[in-house]
């Protein structure tokens, strides 16, 4: 059993504590929910339960957390691997090893699990997640989902007693993320593993849990069944029903136009002749399974990668001699690693760099810097060092460093990763508050909700091409995986 015994939490440095007096049990065998809005304290919580709080993070507690019986406040968390395993938000920081398979041995190799025990797992769990073709891959190389499907193989490889994972599905294509989330259903059932499962995408899991815990500001404000707890979810704004807000794009001219692009890593051919044209104020949407190639293609807008043949125009200018720096006041690109992005000492700093590298006239700072931590709701976070910032809030704190510059095309990878229903409405209300200021919107993303509620014009990547995708067709995938709160 997991026990926490009134637990509160304080960061170092930080004015009050992320969690305040929480007392909770998990048994053997459940299937946990965790759900709460961005920055509620749910990762914090997860932390808590396999040691890192406090080992790893510095801070003050009170109470004590207990995991079978073992005080977390004297026991590491190597001592606590073989009870409880733990799936980040960002895949890149538990990946350590170079290559895929090394990757999924490293774990067992230093629980000292028997060599022939490793590699009937490895290729058990290679084959699940079809990770076998990726065995010698450098693992930088991989896309994001990619790397999340290598994190989750190599958890659930050494099978834990508990499993905890934080966001696991948040970089997955529809398809493996209800494989993944039958899986743990399945892991759960017939073997008794513990789930404890933090989700924004309600709609993906909420069926599969014996029991929701919904948190707010740092406590626990429900405790129960799906049935129990529904009413307050919804009444939190963390589900809602479908609502269409993008209209119909008219005809407007081309900003950005790729032609014959043509790209691959080592022998591994990802874009094919492709073919594009983004009109002015669209907010296009480009799905597609994951490594098919979107993130790779995004990079060659704005001069990141270069097509091997093929050319990228950007408001008429062929970006072919162009330097990324040179690009970046025409076209803000933010990648899927919000921490990337984020290395000032604080919030205001890293716009104030923007501002600085964009030659933006001082005059103008602080409005612009105003403007854009009010409608990304920032504005407490002004003087806080952004590492120390929930998920959710890194990530539209990366992608408030990118709009203050106000680019005239953005290109966002992922940008609804970490972030709940109600933030998922901030974005968009931001993205078509932007439209109407001119700006064009290109997005790659695995949430056909927020597609399908938001984009003007959808397309898909497959073959290393894009083709159109009929809205209606969206929402019926939207649809079919869940995707309609009811």
């Amino acid at each position: 059993m997991i026990k926490l015994d009134h637990f509160s939490f304080t960061y170092g440095g930080a004015p009050r504590p992320v969690l305040h007096d929480i007392s909770l049990e998990i048994k053997e065998g459940e299937f946990v929910l965790i759900v709460g809005h961005s920055g509620s304290g749910k990762s914090t919580l997860c932390r808590a339960l396999n040691s890192l709080v406090p080992h790893f993070y510095g801070g003050s507690i009170s109470g004590r957390v207990t995991v079978d019986g073992k005080d977390t406040r004297t026991t590491p968390p190597a001592q606590l691997a073989r009870i409880i395993g733990m799936v980040f938000q960002d895949p890149e920081n538990q990946l350590v090893m170079t290559n895929v398979e090394n990757e999924m041995a490293f774990g067992m190799e230093n629980l000292a699990f028997p060599k022939k025990e490793m590699k009937e797992r490895i290729t058990y769990h290679a084959q699940y997640f079809d990770l076998e073709r990726f065995f010698k891959r450098f693992i930088p190389e991989l896309s994001g989902g990619e790397k999340q499907k290598v994190a989750l193989a190599s958890v659930i490889a050494m099978r834990p007693k508990y499993i905890i994972l934080d966001e696991p599905t948040s970089q997955l294509d529809e398809e493996t993320a209800s494989l993944f989330l039958e899986f743990l259903h399945r892991l759960n059932e017939e073997q008794g593993v513990g789930i404890i499962l933090v989700e924004h995408r309600l709609e993906r899991c909420l069926h599969y849990a014996k029991r929701v815990v919904f948190m707010q500001n740092g406590s626990i404000a429900a405790d129960g069944t799906q049935e129990q707890v529904l009413p307050q979810l919804r009444a939190a704004g963390l589900l809602a029903d479908f609502s269409r807000t993008a209209r119909d794009k008219e005809e407007e001219e081309v900003v950005l136009c790729a032609r014959d692009i043509t790209f691959g890593y080592s022998q591994a051919q990802v874009l094919n002749d492709l073919e594009l044209e983004v009109r002015r104020q669209e907010i296009l949407a480009i799905i597609g399974l994951n490594g098919c190639g979107k993130s790779t293609l995004l990079k060659h807008l704005n001069g990141i990668l270069r097509p091997k043949k093929g050319n990228v125009v950007l408001l008429g200018r062929d970006i072919a001699d162009l330097t990324t720096a040179s690009l970046a006041k025409d076209l803000g690109y933010l990648g899927q690693n919000p921490n990337v992005y984020l290395f000032a000492e604080t919030l205001e700093k890293e716009l104030e760099f923007t501002l600085k590298n964009l030659k933006v006239d001082e005059k103008e700072w602080p409005e612009r810097m105003d403007w854009v931590l009010k409608v990304l709701d920032l504005e407490r976070f002004r003087h806080t060092f952004p590492r120390e910032l929930s998920c959710g809030e890194r990530e539209r704190a990366a992608l408030a460093s990118i709009i203050v510059g106000k680019p005239k095309i953005l290109v966002l990878d992922e940008p609804t990763r970490g972030l709940d229903y109600r933030n998922k409405l901030k974005l968009a209300a931001i993205l078509e508050t932007l439209k109407e200021q001119g700006m064009t919107t290109i997005l790659v993303t695995h949430d056909y909700r927020f597609v399908a509620e938001h984009a003007t014009r959808v397309m898909s990547l497959c073959g290393g091409r894009l083709a159109d995708v009929p809205i209606e067709q969206v929402i019926t995938l939207a649809k079919e995986v869940g995707g309609m709160a009811t």
